[in-house]
C-alpha cells in the first residue's frame, strides 16, 4: 500500500490526516466530523497504520480551479 503525507481517510464521521511520513513510523492526527478540525496526535509503525487503515476509504483531494489562461 502507497501511503502519502497530507492524505485523507474516512470511515464514517472518522477521519485520519497523515501529518508526517517517515521511513518507519507514521504520524497521524484523527479527527470526528470534520477533516480539517482539530483532533488528537499520534505515531506508528508503518505496519500498524496501514492496519488501522483497513476498512477507510481515501478522501479525494480539493482542487483548487486555476485562473483562467488568457
Amino acid at each position: 500500500m502507497r501511503i502519502y503525507q497530507d492524505e485523507v481517510y474516512q470511515k464514517g464521521a472518522k477521519f485520519i490526516r497523515i501529518v508526517r511520513l517517515d521511513r518507519y513510523e507514521v504520524e497521524f492526527k484523527t479527527m470526528t466530523g470534520d477533516p480539517k478540525g482539530e483532533g488528537s496526535l499520534a505515531v506508528l509503525s508503518k505496519k500498524e497504520f496501514c492496519r488501522t487503515l483497513k476498512g477507510m476509504t481515501l478522501v479525494a483531494p480539493v482542487k483548487k480551479d486555476a485562473p483562467p489562461a488568457e
